[in-house]
């Protein structure tokens, strides 16, 4: 095969994550599904990852490798360029630990709420870090993931510039979706905000001025040191599972089932250590979810960090996500059944609560507070 089918074969299989992750984003599909199955939006975020999950490992086992050295730094621009890279992949996890609440972002939340017969979970954007400035960072991000490579080949060349394109186009038509379902209040905080890059001189303030609620999962910090050590644990466990990289099919294969492996152990093992430090359901599963979601970025850094020491190397950016989303979100899972009882003894006060207290005056219509609404990580 000519290295010109390859590049093209590569395009093709970048091309096609793009339309398959926008498809099943569209509210249309989102509408069908819950119309049939009756599968709430966030829910179906979920089923949208995994869709990733898969197409992304298969995209992997057939990607066409190539030799084509199209720039390779070396001396301080290497290291500068390793610098930036590192930066640009810490910042994709402090968004999703620090700046999104992944078990409602991921639809986590919305599985065990359902379980639990919790009612409906509510989306809010956060005003905090980057997200003043900036309406999707994580896609912001993925420029510097994917192009601030010290050796870039010609292959790694298609699928940064390919991937950037759409995340470009994704992230408009995301924002089309988020005008649609949340309306003018998003509407607020789209004129003072950027979509990928922030708005230096249209609102250097940015979200600033709009009255948005500050985050509720990092209140108390050290009630997810669990989630740190466990995920050092679970670093450990993927360089046995896996060895120090992953590049070829039967890697990918290992990279799943230790993520299906990792969910369990350590879900398990959290739901058992950790104890409720909220009154209210919303907030237990928020403060849980965060705390899973630092034991599977803990894991794959620590993983990654493991296999660069050894081999001077990072792992295959394919792996990383498997291993982050499969313990992510299932991790959140299995923590709720190994404590069901404790997490939803909640739920019995909350409903005599309610039923005993006034009925409240309509709110006023918050960035972000809707069910529908929803600004998490990741192109969608």
């Amino acid at each position: 095969m000519s290295q010109s089918v390859q590049l093209l074969v590569d395009a093709l299989l970048v091309i096609g994550f793009g339309v398959q992750h926008s498809g099943l984003a569209t509210l249309r599909v989102k509408r069908a599904v819950k119309a049939k199955t009756g599968i709430e939006p966030l829910a179906w975020r979920s089923v949208e990852s995994l869709a990733n999950v898969v197409y992304i490992l298969a995209a992997a086992a057939l990607w066409q490798s190539t030799d084509t050295v199209v720039w390779e730094l070396s001396g301080a621009a290497m290291v500068i360029m390793y610098a930036l890279a590192v930066a640009s992949w810490l910042w994709y996890w402090q968004l999703h630990l620090f700046e999104y609440d992944c078990g409602l972002a991921f639809g986590s939340t919305t599985l065990v709420s359902e379980a639990a017969k919790a009612g409906r979970p509510k989306i809010t954007n956060w005003k905090v870090g980057s997200r003043r400035w900036i309406r999707f960072p994580v896609h912001t991000a993925f420029f510097g993931m994917f192009f601030l490579l010290p050796t870039m080949t010609a292959d790694l060349l298609v699928l940064a510039v390919v991937a950037n394109v759409y995340n470009v186009i994704g992230s408009i038509l995301y924002d089309k979706r988020l005008i649609a379902t949340a309306g003018e209040p998003y509407m607020r905080y789209l004129h003072v905000t950027g979509l990928i890059f922030p708005p230096v001189y249209r609102a250097p303030k940015g979200a600033g001025d709009l009255p948005m609620p500050a985050p509720a999962h990092w209140r108390r910090p050290s009630m997810h040191l669990p989630g740190l050590v466990v995920g050092l644990g679970l670093g450990v466990l993927y360089h046995l599972l896996i060895g120090p990289t992953a590049v070829t099919p039967m890697d990918m294969l290992k990279a799943g089932g230790a993520g299906l492996l990792g969910a369990v152990v350590t879900g398990l093992l959290l739901g058992a250590v950790l104890k409720p430090r909220a009154a209210d359901w919303a907030q237990q599963q928020t403060d849980l979810s965060t705390t899973v979601a630092l034991n599977a970025a803990t894991g794959v850094v620590t993983w990654a960090t493991i296999g660069w020491v050894q081999t001077g190397q990072a792992p295959s950016f394919a792996a990383f996500l498997p291993l982050w989303f499969i313990v992510q979100y299932l991790g959140h899972v299995f923590a709720f059944l190994a404590g069901r009882r404790k997490w939803t003894a909640a739920l019995a006060g909350e409903g005599s609560a309610e039923a005993a207290a006034p009925a409240a005056a309509p709110e006023k219509p918050r960035i972000g507070v809707t069910a529908r609404t929803n600004t998490a990580g990741g192109v969608s």
